[in-house]
């Protein structure tokens, strides 16, 4: 288990146990968590809690293109104003808000340990990357109901949806190769499920880009193919058009797909696009080379 589990799990996966979703860990967190008026505070307009910043409607009111400008912050700045913000960063990520990959199986356990309704809306990232609407993000409580008062009357697809509803939509983004995540604001507190992709996640950026790791962790399974079950698809395998992160190997020596288990995530996104059940998730702590792999 990565360390957060370790430290917030209990024995349990961290966003798995069912003390992190009680009121106690939620609201005595939220309401001590400050964000300092740092550099890297100005940058990302984080100031006062992470919840107010979180359950209002500014968030949704950046341009479109935002996120492109915060990558030409980074790239321009001064190498020593640049090192500074980018050391600062994964304090930052670790104190108040970062997430982590999660399969289906277990988002779905976590809409389980969330008390009431979810808030579904926008997707900000791909907003700010690329002027695309879709409602894929799902605020957990106590994000939920702020974000249905504060942002509820806009023109856009946000709306309450029931357990139930969540996991059907949940259930048709991994057939559409989106990557789950779980999201706290702060440690350990579950906030937001995010259901995105490689170029519009920020937080996808944040680690690939600037290795930012608490921005996004990876999760807590690798990919295993059984190459008994594995036809390669004719030489065109749909588990591989689906990995976000190039961990799927096509051979056409011998016809199978194979996993670089040092690079994949554990998403299971490549299990739900295979047609002979050939990929199953492993926990990543089976195998010694990869437990500090996060």
């Amino acid at each position: 288990m990565c360390r957060i589990c370790v430290q917030y799990g209990d024995g349990k996966k961290w966003y798995l146990n069912p003390k992190n979703y009680s009121d106690e860990v939620i609201y005595g967190e939220m309401t001590k968590l400050k964000v300092d008026d740092t550099m890297v505070g100005q940058l990302l307009d984080l100031k006062g809690t992470i919840q107010e910043i979180f359950s209002t409607a500014k968030r949704f009111k950046y341009d479109i293109g935002f996120g492109e400008k915060v990558d030409l912050i980074f790239q321009d700045l001064d190498d020593d104003i640049a090192q500074t913000m980018r050391e600062g960063l994964p304090d930052l990520m670790d104190q108040a808000v970062g997430g982590q990959v999660v399969p289906l199986e277990d988002v779905e356990k976590i809409i389980d340990l969330n008390e009431g309704d979810i808030y579904m809306h926008p997707c900000i990232c791909r907003k700010y990357y690329g002027g695309i609407e879709k409602a894929c993000c799902m605020s957990l409580r106590p994000l939920a109901k702020d974000l249905q008062k504060n942002v509820g009357s806009w023109d856009t697809p946000n709306k309450m949806v029931s357990k139930e509803e969540a996991k059907e939509k949940l259930r048709e983004f991994d057939k559409e190769g989106l990557v789950h995540g779980i999201f706290w604001a702060p440690i350990p507190v579950p906030a937001e499920i995010c259901n995105c992709e490689y170029p519009y996640c920020i937080a996808l950026r944040g680690r690939l880009h600037y290795n930012v790791v608490d921005a996004y962790r990876k999760g807590e399974y690798v990919s295993l193919v059984d190459p008994d079950k594995c036809n390669g698809c004719g030489g065109t395998p749909r588990c591989q058009s689906k990995c976000t992160f190039g961990a799927l190997k096509y051979s056409p020596t011998n016809g199978k797909v194979s996993v670089n288990q040092m690079q994949c995530w554990g998403c299971g996104v490549c299990r739900t696009a295979c047609p002979n059940n050939a990929i199953t998730l492993v926990p990543r702590e089976e195998f010694p080379q990869l437990k500090n792999v996060w």
